[in-house]
């Protein structure tokens, strides 16, 4: 089962994410803070990452730099509130997968999650 670590500080929003990735056949795991997530990923292996741009403790560009240089097998998609195309592709040429803007559509998640994992699978046989 594919491992997928979901970051908000929006614990309802992390919940909900949970629920509907879980129901779709990922394992899951929530984070509402990036030292809480770098914790998890110090720990495990995730074949995703799931994070909200604009958190309390960093931001998704931070968050992103980091998983890319400590791991880097592990494929980072980007939730934010603010629609910005210049952020948007300046997250994918740090190597984000995708920047999706909310609100969050369950079918565009489920899509960009599945896509992002059958990519990865390709890179790495």
């Amino acid at each position: 089962m594919q491992k997928i670590l979901i970051i908000d500080d929006e614990i309802g929003i992390c919940l909900i994410m949970s629920k509907f990735l879980t129901k779709n056949g990922y394992q899951t795991t929530i984070a509402e803070s990036g030292e809480t997530a770098f914790g998890f990923l110090s720990k495990e292996t995730f074949d995703l990452v799931l994070s909200d741009f604009r958190l309390e403790d960093t931001d998704g560009r931070e968050i992103l730099k980091k998983i890319k240089k400590e791991y880097p097998k592990t494929s980072v998609i980007i939730v934010s509130g603010f629609g910005d195309p210049n952020l948007a592709a300046e997250l994918i040429s740090l190597g984000a997968y995708d920047f999706i803007n909310k609100p969050i559509y369950p079918n565009v998640i489920l899509e960009t999650v599945k896509n992002a994992l059958d990519d990865q699978q390709k890179s790495f046989a």
